[in-house]
């Protein structure tokens, strides 16, 4: 029997530095941006842009901290997943929010030495 597994990998760039918790035991988050791109039917080129929300726990923190806007990283994590309801104009809505609790990240280039991968 294949047991379940629950796996993100991401590399991609940091959307801002990584904010440090106000907490010592508290998490550092920050946003990591990856970028598709192919050429369409009609040989134009076309781009989209995923944002990932990422949390880093434990002795991780330390290392995530000093990660900065425009940083290249690769992520190896977990996709976690809550919901909310949030009261918006008298009306109750579902808030979705998923996340990638890391399990080891690295940092592959800081800002402006990383190669984007384009062959233009």
């Amino acid at each position: 029997m294949i047991n379940d597994l629950n796996r993100v990998l991401l590399m991609g760039y940091l959307g801002a530095d990584a904010q440090t918790p106000q907490s010592d035991n508290g998490p550092v988050t920050f946003s990591v941006a990856t970028t598709d791109r192919w050429v369409d039917e009609k040989k134009q080129k076309q781009t989209r842009t995923e944002w990932h929300n990422i949390v880093v726990f434990g002795n991780l923190r330390k290392y995530a901290a000093k990660l900065k806007k425009g940083d290249r990283v690769y992520i190896d994590g977990q996709l976690r997943s809550s919901k909310y309801d949030k009261t918006v104009g008298g009306e109750t809505v579902t808030i979705y929010n998923h996340e990638i609790a890391v399990i080891q990240i690295e940092r592959v280039a800081a800002k402006g030495e990383a190669d984007t991968g384009n062959d233009d």
